[in-house]
């Protein structure tokens, strides 16, 4: 028994010691904070990655059948080896990958961070409630689409030895219509710390702001809600008379999402729950991570032809899941292009979203209606980014049937900027007059109003966002 329990424990320890290997690997480096916020969030909508466990027992098995036989068989005997120089030996290794998680996840980044002030917010945070907004006499509706980990290099991917382009059709979108870009080409936004994740995203294209981690305070509470302080999108176009909603193709729960947009616009929620109680789906429907982007197409249409028929503007957000890390979701309604699965996911996720904008297009309401198409933040898939023949990586963003005022094909181009300037640029794409051109940290696009990332370096802007802000956690937390 003895014997057993010692196996165990060195199985334990070589697993601690590869594991910033496999993590590496397969996600690259990770920020602590993303960590920290899944751990203190809702859990429940979350889902079994069998791909990622996959891998995990595809690296591990063999290291844990070496470990056993070294161990079954004494080989470490024939190096003259003591117990005593082994646990040296083990407590030397542990301290290494100490120094391998530090690397990886920038552990020990955070907590100087933590004990350091930012005046971030003090210095560059428009307070929308003290900002004047002007919306025009027939006010928009609003269709945004957070399109999965979609950044436009997916555009130039060597795969299969071949270059190709998997997001053909949201190109031809994007340069049909009006989209802001790092080039004067095909390009988009940078990602930023506090953003990199899909509920961060969220918050910060509804509100100008990033997730910020002080500790582990991470701004959600259920009974006071999350970032209760903050004024968002979904207020602002409450306050107007939008009817807002939020589709979603898994439980909203996770993440805090569904408190996050009940408290913030008091937006219809419209996920996997709500599908099963009314009897759409079966009680134990689970595909990926819920229920697939076909049906999520399908169940948007059913619901703007509803909403359509009211006379009150609306603001129908929704979030696709196909192109998901690790390896996405395909459907049989989808070109088996490529061998690599993810490949296939992102392609079909393309073709589906440039399918649905089509179908929009051909409805009446289509005429009083911008649409946006955004990246929520770039892909996980580490392995699959090596691929990229472009490694500046990009977030992607279109806006069709847009409204702005000040219209310039020079605001749209060689522009650095970040999803917090999505906030103030959606109003804006509306028709909205925007009062200094800025909301949150952000700022409209569709104007000369330099964004935080032409004013400053990305390291600047990351380090003052790692720091702890008095404004932050007494504004928007307390």
């Amino acid at each position: 028994m003895k014997k057993k329990k010692q196996n165990i424990g060195y199985l334990l320890i070589v697993t601690l010691l590869v594991l910033p290997i496999w993590t590496g690997k397969k996600f690259g480096h990770l920020d602590v904070e993303q960590i920290i916020f899944l751990m203190m969030s809702d859990k429940q909508g979350t889902t079994i990655d069998w791909p990622m466990i996959f891998s995990f027992f595809i690296f591990f098995v063999p290291i844990w059948l070496i470990t056993l036989i070294v161990i079954r068989f004494n080989i470490l005997d024939n190096f003259k080896i003591t117990q005593k120089q082994f646990k040296y030996i083990i407590g030397f290794l542990l301290i290494c990958t100490l120094f391998i998680y530090n690397y990886q996840f920038k552990i020990t980044s955070f907590f100087k961070h933590n004990s350091e002030y930012s005046q971030l917010y003090e210095n560059y945070y428009a307070n929308p409630d003290s900002i004047k907004l002007m919306f025009p006499p027939k006010k928009r509706n609003l269709i945004y689409i957070y399109l999965e980990s979609m950044e436009v290099n997916y555009d130039d991917i060597h795969i299969e030895g071949v270059d190709n382009s998997l997001i053909p059709h949201l190109k031809d979108i994007a340069t049909k219509y009006t989209s802001f870009s790092h080039t004067d080409s095909f390009g988009g936004a940078r990602e930023i710390k506090g953003t990199s994740w899909t509920a961060a995203s969220l918050v910060a294209q509804t509100s100008g702001i990033p997730i910020q981690i002080d500790s582990f305070n991470v701004g959600f509470n259920e009974e006071m809600g999350f970032l209760p302080g903050v004024t968002t999108i979904g207020e602002i176009l409450e306050k107007e008379g939008y009817r807002n909603y939020f589709l979603i193709g898994s439980d909203a729960k996770f993440g805090g999402r569904e408190t996050y947009f009940k408290t913030h616009g008091n937006y219809e929620i419209l996920d996997l729950k709500h599908y099963k109680d009314i009897g759409k789906l079966p009680s134990d429907y689970n595909i990926f991570w819920g229920y697939e982007d076909a049906k999520l197409f399908s169940y948007a249409k059913e619901e703007l032809l509803e909403i359509a028929k009211s006379d009150s503007p609306f603001n129908f957000t929704m979030l696709t899941v196909d192109s998901h890390f690790s390896e996405g979701y395909t459907d049989l309604s989808c070109d088996f292009y490529f061998e690599e699965p993810y490949a296939n996911a992102i392609y079909c996720s393309n073709r589906k979203v440039y399918d649905f904008v089509k179908w929009i297009q051909a409805q009446d309401f289509y005429e009083n209606t911008t649409i946006i198409l955004v990246g929520d933040h770039l892909t996980m898939n580490h392995k699959f980014t090596a691929l990229m023949n472009n490694q500046d990586r990009r977030i992607y963003n279109a806006f069709i049937n847009s409204d702005f005022k000040n219209f310039d094909f020079e605001y749209m181009i060689n522009r650095e900027f970040s999803v917090l300037d999505m906030f103030p640029t959606t109003l804006a794409s509306l028709g909205v007059e925007i009062e200094g051109n800025r909301l949150g940290l952000g700022s409209n696009l569709m104007s000369n109003e330099k964004t935080l990332l032409e004013q400053m370096s990305i390291e600047e802007l990351e380090e003052m966002i790692s720091k702890k802000s008095i404004y932050y956690n007494m504004k928007f937390i307390e």
